[in-house]
């Protein structure tokens, strides 16, 4: 896995972004400048890039420094943080991802995601992002902010998660839980339905127009936050 301060500046907050499959840092780079100009105080520590779970070596230690820690995880990154061994975490949003990735009843249909993984490309993935996005005019939107990544580079990051999925399950036993779930009614990657059934048990955000990819209905950083008080 990848890890990028993003911002580290001694705060005594750290918040902990966990993107989702094929992304990179610019996601990141695009909320932190909307949070700034409104005042975001905390540090922020972005994870990509799955092809391994292991965060670069030491940034945990780092980590580990901070008075509170909150966790926010996007679409495969749910999964991913549960896997990953985390110093104590006082928050932990999941916003359009479950604990059960690709699962008829709890994720991704089995089905469509062995269609992405044979069927993946450069011309496929302006279909997929299309999809993610909920529309053109959010898609076109969504290229200011779009992963420099190759197709390729994303079909094996892909891979490499179905092997993870496989061999380690869908909790990774860690001392924390997720305390909110952010729900997209409009989410075509990750159907609202299944998304329900995942997070019975916990609160739940419901934003009924909002699709897979969510931060276009989210500014900041802070309005993420907001939901869960």
């Amino acid at each position: 896995m990848k890890t990028t301060w993003l911002k580290k500046e001694g705060a005594e907050e750290l918040l902990l972004f966990f993107n989702g499959w094929g992304m990179d840092r610019r996601i990141g780079d695009h909320l932190l400048a909307e949070s700034l100009f409104d005042g975001f105080q905390a540090d922020l520590l972005i994870c990509h890039d799955y092809r391994t779970l292991e965060p670069e070596a030491g940034v945990m230690s780092e980590a580990a420094r901070y008075g509170r820690i909150t966790v926010v995880a996007w679409s495969f990154g749910v999964w991913v943080a549960q896997h990953v061994a985390l110093p104590p975490i006082a928050c932990a949003i999941a916003i359009n991802g479950t604990l059960h990735p690709v699962s008829a009843e709890r994720g991704i249909s089995p089905e469509i995601f062995q269609a992405t993984l044979a069927t993946y490309s450069e011309k496929s993935r302006n279909r997929f992002n299309r999809r993610m996005c909920g529309s053109g005019e959010a898609h076109t939107l969504f290229s200011s902010m779009s992963p420099d990544r190759s197709a390729t580079d994303q079909l094996e990051e892909l891979e490499q998660l179905q092997e993870h999925f496989l061999t380690k399950g869908p909790a990774g036993g860690t001392a924390w839980s997720y305390t909110h779930a952010i729900i997209g009614g409009r989410d075509l990657v990750v159907p609202a339905e299944q998304q329900y059934r995942a997070w019975n048990a916990l609160p739940q955000t419901v934003i009924a127009d909002m699709p897979h990819f969510p931060f276009f209905h989210f500014r900041n950083l802070q309005e993420v936050l907001e939901c869960t008080r």
